[in-house]
């Protein structure tokens, strides 16, 4: 499933842009949509640990907190999205490439030109989306590993929390988990679990804090983990 935010301070710009967007995304997977009327919504989000957006249209010109200041807030905290801006004017066209936006569209909006954007990311993600293989209830399934806050052990399965979704599970255990992601950004703290470092919002010799406000135990085996942070300079 994917996760789509809109922001914008107008309704009815809201729907036309929900309206196009979900027709493109019926072609490739489920979506999931989070509508917010100013910046300062999503920046509550992100403050709150509620903000699981993959892919965010952002208006700029909103009354308090316009959507340069709420890209400026979301590039300062590091947080994994990619932004589509919506505006009336070309004036900021620049300032997408500051903000490292995936792409900027002019309103009023061009139906076709949306579409083609969308269909452009969901490629682009498609093509460059780290997958774990798995087989649930007898079905081969794949995983997207930029979506996956931890595994967990729980007898002879292994349970995959993810972003803004419930758990999922299958027959393995964390250490083979383990050995499959070794080149990716996932760290072992305790026998029954495998964080993704991304979601790592502080940590100490004890427990590790994820961005939505979970914490997980460091057990003593892998204390020098938290060593290894330290030392790559991974505290959030």
């Amino acid at each position: 499933m994917i996760h789509i935010g809109i922001c914008d301070d107008d309704k009815g710009m809201q729907k036309q842009i929900y309206d196009i967007v979900q027709r493109e995304l019926f072609k490739y997977d489920d979506a999931e949509y989070t509508y917010f009327s100013s910046g300062k919504e999503v920046i509550d989000a992100i403050e709150e640990g509620s903000f699981y957006c993959d892919l965010l249209l952002l208006d700029i010109h909103m009354p308090k907190t316009d959507g340069l200041s709420t890209a400026k807030y979301i590039r300062e905290c590091q947080v994994d999205v990619d932004i589509i801006f919506v505006t009336v004017s070309q004036e900021h066209v620049f300032d997408g490439y500051i903000f490292q936006a995936f792409s900027y569209l002019l309103k009023p909006i061009d139906g076709q030109r949306l579409s083609d954007e969308i269909n452009r990311y969901m490629l682009q993600k498609t093509k460059h989306a780290e997958c774990l293989h798995i087989t649930i209830n007898g079905r081969k399934e794949q995983v997207f590993l930029d979506r996956v806050v931890y595994f967990s052990g729980e007898g002879r399965k292994v349970l995959i929390h993810q972003r803004g979704q419930e758990e999922v599970s299958f027959y393995g255990k964390i250490g083979d988990v383990e050995e499959v992601l070794k080149e990716c950004h996932f760290i072992r703290c305790h026998q029954s679990y495998l964080l993704n470092q991304r979601f790592i919002r502080k940590y100490s010799k004890t427990e590790i804090e994820l961005s939505d406000g979970e914490r997980i135990p460091v057990s003593r085996k892998y204390i020098n983990m938290i060593e290894e942070l330290k030392k790559k300079g991974e505290s959030v």
